[in-house]
This record gives structure tokens, C-alpha cells and sequence, in this order.
């Protein structure tokens, strides 16, 4: 008999096991206690992603699925016209010609922070996730000097516990202390100022009339912080573990800069940190081609499974540089497709060319990495390299 549990210590070691039996047997499985279906093949996943039919309306992740924990009305959250609205009024600081003048910048961070580390460091809290919070940081118009500290505190906001389905104490103090903070840095800024960052951009927001009220300014920031500074990092450190791993195509990029985002495409597909978010059926649909659901029912979709569908990619447990998949599910689909995936792809890039270009024959130290436990992320928390 087939059995998932999402909050099991055997799902936080190993989740590709279940995932090939769920690709397999129960594409669509229904687990009854949580009153949820599990969406698991790629096609089923991209087609409920971009269904008008089902909505975030109730939120996305675990939390607020299946923890039962109401969200605040994030962007991730809200619904047409007013999801609209506010896309479009933060996409301006994500397109490519806003985000490219920024590369001369992430390169001389990157080279600081790589003169600042002995022969020995971690790829993670190090280098990555120092670019991925300065960059977020930039963006929103929060002050560079938090960056280090939010970012840490950001991975705290995960912490999970053996037994514990969801968040632990540590993890709702990190959260309520990132919440204090961005309250703080939105009463110092009080209001537009006429500027094009993301806090200007969210304080002169309106739809038809009204303003965003106080919490879903404090939710927006929150949600740019987490998805800006969290999941950067872990991608980056999967790119390097896997180049490490595969010494001919690490010595392509090394020898070919040009690869170095064809290599992070991959490692995105391979290594999405991102779990599994979901939605809820806003009247009766149908998933999988076959199967009814009824309003109000929950769905999450395993992205990291749809991400390794034989049925989409070939060989699909193979890291391959070359591999150039057209769609993959790692920055949604539809119209909650990630805003910063242009940005969070120049920044891996950027990261890639700069770590090669001084240490083409790193070496991973396995002993010592830590990986993130939980039912929402995966991937290196910690990956210390030698140089």
C-alpha cells in the first residue's frame, strides 16, 4: 500500500523514493487527513498552476494549508483584479533593464566576499546568501547593513522539529522578529517618497481607491524579504555540489564562462529548493484529466517531483548542463510566475563565473554540509568548500 506523510523523517531524508512511486501510482493522491490531493507529474502540476479555477486565495505553503494557519493578504495570496494590479506595479524594479545595470555591483560583492574567506568556507552563509539579502535588501530599499542579519534570521523562519507538523517555537520568534522589523522600517519611511524601490512602490499602491492596509504592506515586505534572500542560495549551493560532482562539465563552465547560466538553469530544475505550495479549488474542477474535486477543496503540488517527471525530462535524475529544458516548474507558472526569476538567475549566474574564475578545482567537503529538514524546503544549508 502506498503511504506519504509530508511531515515524516523518512520524507525529510529522502523525498525521491515516494515521489517516483507517487508519479506512478497516485499522480493525484488523496491524503485524508489533511483533506488534500498531491499533485506529482509535471503536466498535472503546470496545467492546475496556470487553472483559473483554483486560486492562493488561501494561501500557499504547508503553513497555511495544511497547518491551518490563515495568511496574511500577500501578493502570493490575492486573486485578480487586484493580484494584477499590484504585479504590475512592482514588475518595473524586476525587469531586465532595471536588474542588469546591477551586475558590475553583485560582481565586486561577490569578489569582496571571496577575498574576505580563508581556504576553507561555506558557499551558503558565506557567499550566497550575503548577495541574495544585499541584492533583496537593495531592491526593497531596506538598509544594506541589515542584510546579513535578516538573512540569517530568514532561515530560522523554517525550522522544523521531528513530530512537529509545521513551524517550531523558534522559527514563529524568527518570524515575529522579521515581522518587527519590516513594521519598523515601514513607520521610518512613513510614506511614498517618489522613489522606484519596492517599499516606495507598495506605499503608493492603490486599487480602486484604497491604499494596501497596514498588515498586507508588512505581508508584501515580508514575502519579497523570504523569497528574495531564502531560496537563491540553496539553488547556488546545489550547483556547486552537483559541478563538484560531475568534474567534466564543472571544468565547461570553468573553461566556458557562457555555461555558467545553462548550469544554473539545470540546477534549478534538479535542485529547487521549494518542496511543495498548493491552492484551493474556488468551484468544481477537474485534475489529473480524470478526477473531481469539489470547491474549497485543497490542492498542493510537489514541485521537486514534477521537476524530475521522466514523463517531461529524459533521464531525469541526471544533472546535465546541456540539458536546456524549455519549462520547468521552479519559478510557477501562470500568473503567479516568480517576479524575480530573471534576477535570482543573474545572480547565479554572477555567482557561478566569479567562484570558478578563482577556484575551478574547489572541493566539497560532504562531511560537513547540512541540509535543511522540512516539509516545505530542501537543500544545503551549509556547504563548505576548500580552495
Amino acid at each position: 500500500m502506498l503511504e506519504f506523510d509530508p511531515f515524516s523523517e523518512a520524507y525529510f531524508d529522502d523525498p525521491f523514493p515516494i515521489y517516483r512511486r507517487l508519479r506512478d501510482e497516485a499522480p493525484d493522491f488523496y491524503l485524508e487527513e489533511l483533506d488534500c490531493f498531491f499533485l506529482s507529474r509535471f503536466e498535472d502540476v503546470w496545467r492546475a498552476v496556470s487553472n483559473p479555477r483554483f486560486s492562493h486565495r488561501r494561501g500557499t505553503n504547508t503553513q497555511d494549508l495544511l497547518a491551518g494557519v490563515m495568511p496574511k493578504r500577500a501578493l502570493s495570496c490575492m486573486v485578480p483584479p487586484a493580484h494584477t494590479a499590484l504585479r504590475r506595479a512592482l514588475a518595473p524594479c524586476f525587469k531586465p533593464a532595471a536588474t542588469r545595470p546591477l551586475e558590475p555591483w553583485m560582481r565586486k560583492l561577490v569578489g569582496r566576499f571571496l577575498d574576505e574567506v580563508d581556504d576553507e568556507f561555506d558557499v551558503v552563509g558565506d557567499l550566497a546568501l550575503r548577495l541574495s539579502a544585499r541584492v533583496t535588501f537593495r531592491l526593497i530599499g531596506l538598509p544594506e547593513e541589515d542584510a546579513d542579519e535578516m538573512g540569517e534570521l530568514v532561515g530560522t523562519t523554517f525550522e522544523r522539529a521531528s513530530g512537529v507538523r509545521g513551524p517550531t517555537e523558534v522559527a514563529f520568534e524568527a518570524q515575529r522578529r522579521l515581522h518587527e522589523y519590516l513594521t519598523e522600517k515601514i513607520d521610518e519611511r512613513g510614506h511614498a517618497r517618489g522613489g522606484s524601490d519596492l517599499l516606495d512602490r507598495l506605499l503608493s499602491f492603490e486599487h480602486e481607491g484604497e491604499k494596501l492596509p497596514r498588515e498586507e504592506l508588512i505581508a508584501n515586505l515580508y514575502l519579497l524579504v523570504i523569497g528574495g534572500t531564502e531560496t537563491l542560495p540553496k539553488v547556488f549551493a546545489g550547483a556547486v555540489h552537483q559541478l563538484w560532482r560531475h568534474p567534466d562539465q564543472r571544468a565547461s563552465v570553468a573553461a566556458t564562462p557562457a555555461l555558467a547560466g545553462d548550469a544554473f538553469w539545470e540546477a534549478l530544475r534538479y535542485d529547487m529548493p521549494t518542496l511543495m505550495l498548493g491552492s484551493v479549488a474556488e468551484e468544481d474542477a477537474e485534475i489529473c484529466g480524470t478526477t473531481q474535486v469539489r470547491k474549497g477543496q485543497k490542492l498542493m503540488h510537489l514541485w521537486v517531483s514534477a521537476n524530475r517527471d521522466e514523463r517531461e525530462f529524459p533521464d531525469p535524475d541526471r544533472f546535465d548542463i546541456h540539458r536546456r529544458a524549455t519549462r520547468i516548474l521552479t519559478f510557477n507558472h501562470g500568473r503567479h510566475y516568480c517576479l524575480g526569476a530573471h534576477i535570482a538567475q543573474l545572480e547565479g549566474r554572477v555567482l557561478l563565473e566569479e567562484l570558478l574564475a578563482r577556484a575551478p578545482g574547489y572541493e566539497v567537503r560532504e562531511d560537513r554540509a547540512e541540509r535543511i529538514r522540512s516539509e516545505l524546503f530542501r537543500g544545503f544549508s551549509s556547504l563548505p568548500i576548500r580552495v
